[in-house]
């Protein structure tokens, strides 16, 4: 049996089995005939197809439903996805013993006190201050001009109050770690074009630059205008620093750097870690920055 388990996604039609489209469908139809079987992720979809060629199961997420795939010799393999159920489960006490003693042990840390938040801070729309709040974190904790983080790595809402390790964790759970740049100006402004090159309005958020941009342009010629956060222009020759999440610098959502940098850094910091220690040193209540940094204009 050969089978794939990806990160990657697809979306289909409501019933979840006709009308795929999606990264782990092109997976797919380029190894069909070499996999038996393949269990999706990352697009939270309903997908139960055998249109690729290849049986492809995916139980949308958080643990609501089961995807199983009945592989029959000589006949059409049979994918479901099965919803749970969770009245109806009868809890197994050694499991739930495992899991109430985990719970405790975490419980400290998870219930640990990091800053108080006067507003809920949404994660919805192209641009928040949510995001601005981590992008700013991610410079802060970076000691870098520029900072410019993917609003997908961006998992929850902090809601008004106080804010903890555990809510906080649910905002930023994938433990990304930051990833800083040396590069020159005119680098620094092909990486913001590449920003609003793709679909518009971008979703992205960047700390330390504002910058408005045309989507009528051609691509690689939509930036207007650009400022640093202390008013600054970039200048061409001049060498800046950029940081990002290690996610985006080995290309995810296509937000990679490219080899044009100076100096590449990794570096021993956790993006959760970050944020949470930037909220710590701010002023409390935390007043999360408001206004937009990547501004569209033209018609």
């Amino acid at each position: 049996l050969a089978a794939v388990v990806a990160h990657a996604g697809a979306f289909c039609d409501t019933e979840g089995d006709d009308r795929c489209t999606g990264e782990i469908v092109e997976l797919a139809n380029g190894v069909a005939g070499a996999v038996d079987v393949i269990v999706s992720g990352h697009t939270h979809s309903l997908v139960r197809t055998l249109d690729p060629g290849v049986p492809i199961v995916q139980a949308r997420s958080n643990g609501r439903a089961v995807g199983v795939i009945d592989l029959i010799p000589g006949d059409v393999p049979v994918v479901s996805v099965r919803d749970v159920l969770t009245d109806s489960i009868v809890p197994a006490p050694r499991i739930d013993s495992l899991a109430r003693r985990a719970v405790a042990a975490i419980a400290p840390r998870v219930s640990a006190r990091v800053a108080e938040i006067p507003a809920h801070l949404q994660r919805s729309g192209e641009q928040y201050s949510l995001g601005h709040l981590i992008a700013d974190a991610q410079r802060w904790a970076a000691k870098a001009d520029v900072a410019v983080t993917n609003n997908g790595g961006i998992r929850a809402d902090l809601p008004a109050g106080t804010a903890t390790y555990g809510r906080i964790f649910e905002v930023q759970p994938f433990a990304n770690t930051l990833h800083r740049y040396t590069l020159r100006g005119s680098t620094l402004r092909g990486y913001l074009e590449k920003l609003v090159g793709g679909r518009t309005p971008p979703r992205v958020h960047v700390s330390g630059v504002t910058l408005s941009y045309d989507p009528a342009r051609p691509v690689g010629q939509r930036v207007v205008a650009t400022r640093l956060a202390d008013g600054r222009p970039i200048v061409g020759d001049a060498q800046y620093t950029l940081v990002m999440n290690n996610f985006m610098a080995a290309g995810g959502d296509g937000l990679e750097l490219g080899a044009e940098a100076v100096r590449s850094e990794p570096l021993p910091i956790i993006d959760l870690d970050a944020l949470i220690a930037y909220l710590r040193q701010l002023p409390q209540p935390v007043r999360a920055p408001t206004g937009q940094r990547i501004v569209q204009v033209g018609s």
